[in-house]
């Protein structure tokens, strides 16, 4: 991954009046260190142009992965379904219980030695192991986002279970406890880092997809939540609206005043019992984007579940029934309005961001007339249990113009059990980045061009596993049609962009 670029010095505060003959020379610096800066971009380009080159493939500018001028490369973490248990280890529970939080990282040391294996959750030594190597590949981020699945999946069985305590309070109350634990560890490597997290699927005391508004969830986390926020005025605006429906938007001064909504969309979801209470969440989104767009802001848009086909399940199920059907993760009229808003406020959305899926991928979005508005990335999951291998990712971006560059992925190979490696780069692998929806739209029409490109998605999509083989030459139509068709209507008019070259 790329490092921020070189800003240039300025004069020391306080300086004597006796000292002003070195301000030339700290001029001087000051030039150079410019100059080395644009030197760097240039050679990262040229670097990144030869690597995809290589490919016999057609390359972007790059100008679509680097910042738009020296300094204004920023850098953000992010990762997605951790899926954190803290019953990995039985025998500890009791301990665990009754334990305060500031004790649980010395008594989860004492479980077995070993990861989670493929099919299981995130035990503390996975969580360990994650957060440990990624404060090394991505020791100073702006900022860090977590779009949800913070809670493993069956913990309010396995709680009763393992402790005999059939309580609502105590589950509550151990939920608060792995929930304070998590951030906890998050923080104790980034201290002062900001945390941007959304809810997922797993995260509430009612059970999956079971959350309710106002739920007791939404008031046992909010402090934890708001302590990672950056200053009074995000934890106001946090506090001010997480507490209904964990939904929540905020400024991120760290990031030249980038607004950040933050959905919890799990109330648009097919397994939800209650569509009705999707409502209020379209309407939160509305309002966010269209402020925005009235103050002049530009967004960035987390939720965990994205819109469209579920192409991994769709691809499983095609397999015994002979052909794909379209398997959506959101209600069709609620997924609609949400790509709707999307792609009516494009000219404001500079990013967005999902999780869920386990798997590292991409939805596009276009206007009516066919032109590209805009894209969202799917993050690959800590958690091994659908037999993906681990993996994070760290960003870069251009605080200037607030767009996404480039994204390196980080992965943990459980088979080789060799430790984490950087997976790839994106800009190297497909001579392109991710600053405009034109150039995610020519990488997607590349992976059906270009073989090598397609051959290192179908690798990276479950992070090199080799306990699955998700994206097969036979079923990439599959993926790749998911990919451009976030709604139903586009998925049954979908044609591909071209023949796929072999």
């Amino acid at each position: 991954m790329r490092d921020g670029l070189l800003s240039g010095g300025q004069g020391m505060p306080g300086e004597r009046p006796g000292n002003g003959i070195f301000r030339p020379l700290r001029l001087l610096g000051t030039v150079l260190a410019l100059c080395l800066a644009v030197l760097a971009v240039s050679a990262q380009g040229q670097a990144h142009a030869a690597k995809a080159s290589g490919t016999g493939c057609p390359d972007g500018p790059a100008t679509s992965y680097t910042a738009s001028s020296a300094g204004a490369a920023g850098t953000f973490a992010l990762f997605s379904d951790v899926h954190f248990t803290p019953f990995a280890a039985p025998a500890l529970v009791p301990a665990l219980v009754t334990a305060p939080v500031a004790e649980w990282r010395e008594i989860l040391s004492k479980a077995p030695a070993g990861l989670s294996p493929y099919g299981q959750d995130t035990n503390d030594a996975l969580l360990q192991s994650f957060l440990d190597d990624m404060a090394e590949q991505v020791p100073h981020p702006d900022f860090i986002l977590f779009p949800g699945d913070l809670l493993c999946h069956q913990f309010w069985e396995l709680y009763p279970k393992l402790t005999g305590d059939h309580t609502q309070a105590g589950l509550e109350a151990f939920i608060q406890k792995t929930v304070e634990y998590f951030f906890g560890e998050v923080a104790r490597r980034y201290p002062g880092v900001p945390i941007y997290a959304a809810l997922g699927n797993n995260d509430s005391v009612e059970g999956d997809y079971r959350i309710r508004p106002e739920s007791p969830y939404l008031a046992l986390t909010a402090q934890a939540m708001a302590l990672l926020l950056p200053n009074e005025a995000s934890r106001a605006d946090f506090l001010g609206t997480y507490p209904q429906y964990g939904c929540y938007a905020v400024t991120l001064p760290e990031a030249g005043g980038l607004r950040l909504i933050v959905l919890n969309n799990i109330f648009w979801s097919v397994k939800y019992p209650d569509a009705s209470l999707g409502a209020p969440v379209a309407a939160f989104l509305e309002r966010e984007l269209s402020g925005a767009r009235a103050r002049g802001e530009k967004v960035w848009v987390m939720a965990h579940i994205p819109p469209g086909d579920d192409a991994l399940s769709d691809v499983r199920k095609a397999a015994d029934q002979g052909a794909p059907r379209y398997k959506p993760f959101l209600v069709e009229s609620q997924n609609d309005a949400y790509v709707r808003l999307l792609t009516d406020y494009a000219t404001s959305i500079r990013a967005s961001f999902a999780g869920h899926v386990h798997r590292d991928d991409v939805r596009l979005f276009t206007t009516p007339d066919g032109k590209p508005a805009g894209g969202m990335r799917l993050a690959p999951s800590i958690s091994p249990i659908t037999g993906n291998n681990p993996g994070y990712q760290a960003y870069t971006y251009d605080r200037d113009t607030l767009a996404v560059l480039d994204v390196t992925t980080y992965s943990l190979d459980l088979a080789a059990g060799k430790g984490w490696r950087q997976e790839y780069e994106y800009a190297e692998t497909y001579g392109r980045g991710l600053r405009d929806p034109g150039d995610w739209q020519a990488t997607y029409r590349d992976l059906g061009t270009c073989p090598a490109r397609r051959a290192a998605y179908a690798r990276f999509f479950d992070l090199g596993s080799k306990h699955v083989d998700d994206v097969t030459e036979a079923d990439f139509p599959d993926f790749w049609r998911a990919m451009a068709a976030p709604t139903r209507t586009v998925w049954e008019t979908w044609k591909a962009p071209g023949a796929i070259v072999r």
